[in-house]
């Protein structure tokens, strides 16, 4: 009997047949090929504890002239390679046969629990073959190749007909030599013969070159570009969410053997930044700064938050009842891209390594979400409780995630963030960056729901979260604020507004559109809450005074104090504004009168009383208010008309001119106590207007 055919208790391998076929063929029609495939591989290698994955894309040819069988001489062209420097475990050579009954559904702690994601790979080859730890696997789910009713071989490198048969036939073992060389530096010979031991594992998928009976889906050097592309577009969230990998590369080998890297993609963390949660909490969590760095044509670093929160045991009993039946964690993540404006219609959901970029994993959150969820049939979205799914109980699962445990996520990186913010490790207005904007979020009514829901918890917890405009790195709760006013208004008199009630002592906050939105809408007796409106304002200036405050800024706060019409209130402030840069109080005093001029009655008609008048360059706002408080003849601001003309003509007039008994008078137009010369012509004019004949009284 040749060696090949030798029976050993270790040499029959792969999984059963014929049945395996369809089940193959139905989940090839269910699952995607793409990138999800290389998605699936780094699940497995992250699942295995390894830090590190290679993708390597070989266009070479091997010979064919020394095989364990002839039948594998077409499976020695060009292929795709998996490495990473996880070792197989028994369980794991036990596991990868077992199509659909993954040995790892029990632990929840391992992301490729399903069973199907490994079987992704027929969408590329039609035999699948391993080298890890002491043995190397051919598997041929079409008993084609090893004779009938054997899914596929195995050779192991403590049995001495093998080790000759790894070390001897050239051709066949070749590609595993070269890509051992090539992620290891470590010589086959040594690792065969007296390592007898690879301390990783490399995966071959030789291309599909004709229609199979598990696929007519052929494979070419072009669609495995298509496959590497599909995963740069997500490489830099790739590595956001793993336990353990930390560095996945895309590396090409051409037919000449030249080895140019494509992509590297690698994550780190700061470990002397990191908080922890509070003991008393329902929740126990962590928040940490995550760097990921690509590194292909260009060069790119991106900085996150990371926020991990996982939800205590008899804290929600059907969430306990349910990760001890489905054996998945009450976990959920949340991560934020710090440094860089990031449209939240992009940030989507990770089941550990982002799900499809298709509109039904976008949230429309500022924050990326992951979780052990549970996922559809060809996990590409999650389960929901639809109405033909009400009672499934992934689907039940995912919604008492989404409720329970995010919003304490939520709540906790919010948190953590302020914290960040006040050790300077991060901006605070990265803080106000990790509100929902929900009027961007209305038309996603379910995450609409979600982040009314997370302000809820914010806003029942009455956490400090607004930064001090006085000092930004102190917060406050909103019960203790004063809010920034609403509408439109201008820079200068926000600038103003801001100045004067810090300088005062007032817990005015500062915050964006969107964070106020946000309060609007969810928080508690929002009416009970304090916001600097111009009635506020009022009552403010009243009590310190407006000594202290600039002539520009003066003008500012009156326009914003005269903006909702409630001119009563305005008795007593001294923001009455004149012409020669004074201020006179809102009353009815006689020496507080303020004068109006128009284009029928132009100032130029008494410019003995030019510092009477309000100036004439005031914001149109202040002045249409103005001429509102004359109109309803309120306080001693006047528009001026002929009788004011007549009676302030008398009273200005120069006192020489007053004493003249003659009926001349000495008019000197150098002199500033005097009418200039164009006075006459414009006092002419009006007389001529106004009255039909003069008399001298």
């Amino acid at each position: 009997m040749s060696s090949k055919t030798k029976k050993k208790s270790r040499t029959c391998f792969g999984a059963t047949a014929p049945p395996f076929i369809d089940y193959l063929q139905d989940i090839l029609r269910r699952y995607p090929d793409g990138g999800q495939i290389l998605k699936e591989l780094i699940q497995n290698a992250d699942d295995a504890k390894a830090t590190e994955v290679v993708f390597i894309h070989d266009e070479r040819s091997y010979g064919t002239e020394s095989l364990w069988t002839d039948n594998l001489g077409e499976y020695q062209g060009p292929a795709l390679y998996a490495y990473n420097n996880a070792a197989f475990t028994d369980d794991d050579w036990e596991g990868i046969q077992m199509a659909g009954r993954s040995v790892k559904r029990n632990d929840p702690n391992k992301v490729g629990r399903f069973g199907i994601g490994f079987n992704s790979v027929y969408h590329i080859t039609d035999v699948p073959s391993i080298f890890s730890s002491e043995h190397l696997g051919f598997m041929d789910p079409q008993e084609k190749i090893f004779g009938e009713r054997k899914g596929g071989f195995l050779w192991s490198m403590d049995d001495a007909e093998h080790q000759e048969a790894l070390t001897t036939m050239h051709d066949q073992f070749q590609p595993f030599r070269d890509i051992v060389s090539l992620v290891s530096r470590q010589e086959w010979s040594k690792v065969i013969m007296e390592d007898q031991h690879f301390d990783g594992t490399i995966f071959r998928f030789p291309l599909r070159k004709e229609a199979s009976d598990i696929s007519d889906n052929l494979y070419d050097s072009d669609k495995v570009v298509e496959l590497f592309d599909s995963f740069i577009a997500d490489a830099d969230l790739s590595l956001l969410f793993l336990k353990n990998v930390t560095s996945v590369s895309l590396k090409h080998i051409d037919i000449h053997g030249t080895v140019n890297t494509r992509l590297e993609v690698k994550s780190s963390v700061r470990t002397d930044v990191v908080l922890e949660s509070e003991d008393e909490s329902i929740v126990e969590g962590s928040t940490k700064f995550k760097f990921i760095t690509l590194n292909s044509e260009d060069h790119k670093e991106t900085k996150w938050l990371v926020t991990t929160c996982t939800m205590k045991d008899g804290n929600v009993e059907n969430l306990d009842s349910l990760s001890k039946k489905l054996s998945f964690f009450p976990q959920v993540d949340l991560a934020f891209p710090c440094g860089e404006s990031r449209d939240c219609s992009e940030s989507r959901l990770s089941c550990f390594l982002p799900l499809p970029n298709n509109e039904s994993n976008k949230t429309g959150l500022p924050v990326y979400v992951n979780a052990c969820f549970g996922l559809t049939d060809n996990r590409r979205q999650i389960k929901w409780q639809e109405e033909d799914q009400k009672h499934d109980e992934h689907a039940v699962w995912n919604e008492l995630l989404i409720k329970e445990v995010l919003p304490q996520a939520y709540v906790m990186i919010i948190q953590d963030a302020i914290r960040l913010a006040q050790e300077s490790h991060l901006p605070v207005s990265s803080v106000y960056k990790l509100w929902p904007d929900i009027a961007q979020m209305k038309h996603k009514e379910k995450w609409y729901v979600v982040a009314l829901d997370v302000l809820h918890h914010l806003f029942s917890q009455n956490v400090a979260v607004l930064s001090l405009a006085k000092d930004e790195k102190e917060f406050i709760t909103p019960s203790e604020a004063v809010f920034p006013c609403n509408g439109p208004t201008s820079p200068d008199i926000l600038a103003a507004i801001k100045k004067t009630l810090v300088s005062c002592g007032e817990n005015l906050v500062t915050l964006p559109g969107s964070v106020a939105r946000a309060i609007k809408e969810a928080y508690p007796h929002f009416n009970t809450l304090k916001h600097a409106t111009p009635t506020f304002l009022r009552d403010v200036l009243r009590k310190i005074g407006v000594h202290s405050i600039s002539k520009d800024d003066k003008l500012c706060l009156l326009e914003y104090v005269l903006s909702d019409g409630k001119y009563s209130e305005l008795k007593g402030l001294q923001l009455l504004p004149l012409s020669d840069g004074s201020f006179r109080s809102f009353t009815d005093k006689e020496e507080d009168t303020a004068l109006i001029d128009s284009n029928e009655f132009p100032r130029a008609l008494l410019p003995c009383c030019k510092h009477l008048f309000i100036p004439d360059d005031l914001s149109p706002a202040c002045s249409f208010h103005l001429k509102e408080l004359a109109r309803k003849n309120l306080f001693k601001v006047i528009n001026i008309a002929v009788d004011q003309v007549v009676e302030y003509t008398k009273r200005y007039l120069p006192q020489d001119w007053k004493k003249m008994r003659t009926r001349l008078v000495t008019w000197d137009i150098s002199s500033s106590l005097h009418p200039p010369l164009d006075w006459l012509q414009e006092f002419w004019k009006f007389l001529n207007t106004h009255y039909k004949e003069l008399r001298v009284s």
